[in-house]
């Protein structure tokens, strides 16, 4: 007998080309295994996700692209600091810091917050995400994220850290231990991401967000 197409039939036992994922589905090979002496990291689940061509972003990547922008926010910060701090010294003296310290700790949780819920609801990733060719979406479809999503997943990224440095200002002595505190639950949030099959930390649970990566 022949097959439909006129050729000889397959042999008995073989595998059937793959089939090319339908348009629309998340579909994406497995992200690099961790380097050596980092977190182990699971294996990506055999399950719908990234389109092809895109990954789910490794540590890595996604680290240097927070280095990225924690150094682009701090040029911005160390001038906003140098002007407060030195026009309420020179205007009121010692007496006015530690106002300043509260106050500018909530102008840098502020513009924190803008500047990533600007960053990834308009342009689907930060600065240093961009030069990394990562993006944050929606874990279910890939959408761009709602406003509303953005603002969650801030407040579960660095909530405990703004936290701590407004609370560091006005509590003193306390402050070392709330920045302790706040560098346990960024190790948790990177130990939660290594684990994750889509590479989802908790914070990205929370918010339903995935951090991918282009690749073609």
């Amino acid at each position: 007998m022949t097959d439909p197409a006129g050729g000889p039939p397959p042999p008995q036992g073989s595998v059937p080309p793959p089939q090319a994922p339908a348009p629309g589905n998340w579909q994406a090979p497995p992200p690099p295994a961790s380097a050596p002496g980092g977190f182990q990291t699971a294996p990506v689940a055999a399950e719908p996700g990234p389109a092809p061509g895109i990954m789910y972003a490794d540590l890595t990547s996604r680290i240097i692209a927070f280095v990225i922008d924690g150094i682009a926010l701090g040029i911005v910060w160390s001038v906003v600091w140098s002007v407060v701090a030195g026009t309420l010294l020179f205007t009121s003296g010692f007496g006015m810091l530690l106002v300043a310290g509260v106050v500018l700790g909530l102008i840098w949780a502020a513009g924190s917050a803008a500047y990533f819920v600007y960053t990834w609801t308009k342009m689907r990733a930060s600065l240093g995400q961009k030069v990394m060719k990562l993006e944050t979406v929606n874990a279910g479809d890939g959408a761009t994220l709602t406003q509303n999503q953005a603002i969650k997943r801030w407040g579960f990224l660095f909530g405990p850290t703004a936290a701590g440095i407004v609370l560091g200002n006005v509590l003193g002595l306390v402050g070392p231990l709330l920045s302790l505190l706040a560098f346990g639950y960024t190790m948790y949030l990177l130990y939660t991401t290594s684990q994750s099959a889509k590479r989802q930390g908790f914070h990205d649970v929370q918010a339903a967000t995935v951090v991918v990566k282009r690749v073609a």
